[in-house]
């Protein structure tokens, strides 16, 4: 009978160490699935406050430039006018305008929102990690008290109204 009262608090033991162990396990992983969506979302803020300062700046510059050469080429256009019709056969260099600065502000709005778009994916993937931590089983009967956090991503007014209608019409690009 000894025997038997022995194997019995053996396996007691075992279940309730395994028990332990597993809680211990889920715990951590929720705990770091947490904190890591949490710090994603710190990312996001930072890196969507240098998408719009970047897009800014270089916008800025590009403005200045468009600025300055149209009073320098208003400059040098009002200057030759210097002789008349007798002149008219002299052939001048015309200042270019350049596109480059705005291509690269163009390159760079496509690279910022793209870093952009993949944190916010990451971040949707944690998010994901941490609902199946919480639904699934075995870790759902260890976690079933946690609460999820809110599932926070930036997107526009357009998207929204589009999600919300289920409807998508509106094709004019430049409106």
């Amino acid at each position: 009978m000894k025997k038997g009262l022995v194997l019995t608090l053996i396996i007691v033991l075992g279940l309730a160490a395994l028990i332990t162990v597993q809680y211990i396990s889920y715990h951590n992983t929720w705990t770091d699935k947490k904190n890591l969506y949490a710090e994603q979302i710190d990312d996001n803020k930072i890196i969507y406050d240098k998408v719009w300062k970047v897009i800014q700046q270089q916008a800025s510059v590009s403005e200045k430039y468009a600025d300055d050469f149209k009073e320098v080429y208003v400059e040098m256009m009002e200057a030759r006018n210097y002789g008349g019709e007798a002149f008219k056969w002299i052939k001048e260099q015309n200042p270019d305008f350049s596109q480059d600065m705005y291509k690269k502000l163009m390159s760079t709005i496509e690279i910022q929102r793209s870093e952009f778009a993949l944190n916010q994916k990451r971040a949707i993937s944690i998010y994901k990690e941490l609902k199946n931590l919480k639904e699934q089983i075995p870790s759902s009967f260890y976690l079933g008290g946690k609460e999820i956090p809110e599932l926070v991503f930036v997107t526009s007014g357009k998207t929204k109204k589009t999600f919300d209608s289920g409807e998508e019409n509106d094709v004019e690009l430049f409106k």
